[in-house]
């Protein structure tokens, strides 16, 4: 990504996660918001990511004294084009929007805009068609993660010494530009090892359970065709039922049992207990509690009408057993 706007945290290390950005003892001191209203176009709370997510940016803004407006949807296009169209006629001081599809919501956020109402993106980078429209973005670094699940794919199959394997993907919604970016920093990954195959990507919208079914679907498809040796999938919560998916159809999962390599992302305490286990070889942060709280600070600081950078990438890391009592705290949050 090239943005002069955006920032990127260069700080390593889960200690500063977990410590400087502690919005409730600080931030929310700073000032009383009381009368400022927020309408958050959001992913459903049913979604284990999300709800982690959603508490934190409701919590920390309802403690400010902001009135905050939830109106969910499960990754649903149109439901949430509908939704932002209701958020923009309450006119709020702020509208945060969680995007189900990246294209869908160019003729809302200029709607947003030209009523005067600003809008906080939260996640995925805006489509360049409103890059000027949104007020700023808190986005993943998303092509990073995307290269941690390569690497972590890479390493696995070479740990089982592997010289060729076949490599599915199930991925969040694929109009997302988040999902877009994932998978273009994972596909430059595995083009360095050739001998690995991506040979489907399907379109799992963040589902755990049609996670589960296309994991399912996917290694029956296979199985007389070399089968399925590793599995990206878009999430630590989609991850484990594919886990499951091919331990039902009789599979090895793991180093451990020279079995299937599974990388996640978007960590979980699932996730860690996972990869201790040794069912999952990875995974990445990108986690609920640490994207919520960097998103919420940036909301308090837009309503207080302190400057926020147009851009505001949160810092992403690698997860494997090497380094997974580094993270595991702060996964486990969600």
């Amino acid at each position: 990504m090239k943005n002069n706007n955006k920032i990127r945290n260069s700080v390593l290390g889960a200690a500063f996660i977990l410590g400087a950005l502690s919005v409730a003892g600080t931030a929310l001191a700073e000032g009383d918001l009381t009368g400022k209203t927020v309408t958050l176009v959001t992913c459903g709370t049913s979604n284990p990511w999300c709800k982690v997510f959603n508490d934190q940016i409701v919590t920390g803004l309802e403690g400010a004294g902001v009135k905050v407006n939830m109106l969910e949807n499960d990754f649903d296009a149109v439901l949430s084009v509908q939704q932002m169209n209701e958020a923009i006629s309450q006119k709020p001081d702020l509208i945060m929007v969680e995007p189900a599809d990246d294209k869908a919501l160019i003729g809302s956020v200029k709607k947003a805009k030209a009523a005067g109402v600003p809008v906080l993106y939260m996640d995925s980078p805006a489509d360049p068609a409103i890059e000027d429209d949104i007020a700023f973005q808190v986005i993943a670094d998303n092509h990073a993660l995307g290269r941690f699940a390569g690497q972590n794919i890479i390493d696995g199959l070479r740990e089982l010494g592997l010289k060729e394997a076949n490599v599915i993907v199930i991925s969040g919604t694929k109009g997302a530009k988040m999902v877009q970016d994932r998978q273009a920093g994972f596909e430059e990954v595995m083009a360095t090892a050739p001998e690995y195959k991506i040979i489907d990507v399907q379109d799992g919208n963040w589902d755990p359970v049609l996670s589960g079914t296309i994991a399912q679907q996917l290694f029956a498809k296979y199985q007389s065709q070399g089968g399925v040796q590793a599995v990206r999938a878009e999430a630590d919560y989609t991850a484990i039922p594919v886990i499951q998916a091919a331990r039902q159809a009789g599979m090895k999962v793991g180093v451990k049992e020279g079995g299937l390599i599974v990388s996640g992302t978007n960590c979980t305490k699932a996730g860690i207990d996972a990869i201790r286990a040794g069912d999952m070889y990875g995974t990445a942060t990108e986690d609920a509690f640490t994207q919520g709280q960097y998103t919420l600070k940036a909301a308090l600081q837009f309503l207080r009408g302190e400057k926020v950078e147009k851009t505001i990438i949160v810092p992403e890391y690698r997860v494997t057993k090497k380094t997974l009592d580094q993270y595991a705290e702060v996964c486990s949050k969600g």
